[in-house]
């Protein structure tokens, strides 16, 4: 029989208090050691953290990709895992994908080198299943070796090394961020000034665009291909995403829910535009 395969996880957290406990249990479940990467709390998340079994390390923050970057060398260098699964601090495992984790585990049936968690949203108290918001895979169980984060401040995606394999495992990535809405609101502020810095520095030709031959070759980098390319390109961005959302895709069959989670993404646009033209303006 093959030896069992070894696991290790990381979350990144600043003032996480809220969440960063049901992350670290649900890690916990699958992995052999679970790191929290903390960018400077000032609430109770590193004492939370530590309380439920967590490696806690402090690393000031410079942006997403160099932060989540640092997690993976320092679990690379640390635990020399078989593989390293990443979540989100609002993110768990749902009881379907902690079953085939653990199967895949114990019998070490993982084979490839990256593996795509199927992600659920849950926003408002429902799990969306229409907009656009469903059939979203993501690169979240990896090889040591096999995979860095793109440099980029916000909505980076995971670059894979050339020939690298890619697997799906059975459940969902349950995400919700939704605790408290005046926390959400000002953390998709921050988000959409992030993103306005990184469109701008795109534009400037001081950030590397994605290639169509990746986006080809990665399903995950297609959307960010289209937006570099197509949709940052369009006139009226807002308007066309609330209508994309909550019309096209279907958003209004997700009820109050839907047409809420439609306006905030028309809101972040809106909020990312404006800002990405201030930046001009002023440099």
């Amino acid at each position: 029989m093959a030896e069992r395969l070894r696991l290790a996880g990381y979350v990144l957290t600043r003032n996480e208090a809220a969440n960063v406990a049901r992350a670290v249990d649900s890690l916990s479940t699958v992995c052999d050691h679970v790191v929290v990467v903390d960018s400077e709390s000032t609430d109770d998340t590193v004492a939370i953290a530590e309380k439920h079994g967590a490696d806690v390390v402090i690393h000031p923050f410079t942006g997403f990709s160099a932060q989540r970057n640092f997690a993976i060398g320092h679990v690379e260098a640390t635990y020399q895992p078989d593989y390293i699964l990443c979540l989100d601090a609002d993110e768990w495992l749902d009881d379907a994908l902690i079953a085939d984790l653990r199967e895949s585990v114990s019998r070490a049936d993982l084979t490839d080198d990256v593996y795509l968690l199927h992600r659920q949203i849950r926003f408002d108290g429902r799990a969306l299943r229409w907009g656009g918001f469903a059939n979203t895979w993501l690169p979240r169980l990896f090889r040591p070796g096999t995979a860095r984060y793109e440099d980029r401040v916000v909505n980076e995606h995971l670059s894979l090394t050339d020939g690298a394999t890619i697997g799906r495992l059975k459940g969902r990535l349950v995400n919700d961020d939704v605790i408290s809405w005046e926390d959400h609101i000002a953390k998709h502020n921050r988000y959409s000034t992030l993103e306005a810095q990184a469109r701008v520095a795109l534009r400037r030709g001081e950030a590397q665009p994605t290639s169509l031959r990746d986006a080809l070759r990665h399903p995950y980098l297609r959307r960010r291909w289209l937006r570099q390319n197509v949709w940052d390109r369009l006139p009226a961005r807002p308007a066309i995403r609330f209508v994309q959302i909550y019309v096209l895709a279907g958003g209004i069959f997700d009820g109050r829910a839907g047409f809420r989670r439609a306006l905030f993404e028309a809101w972040q646009e809106m909020c990312t535009d404006l800002k990405a033209e201030a930046l001009q303006r002023t440099s």
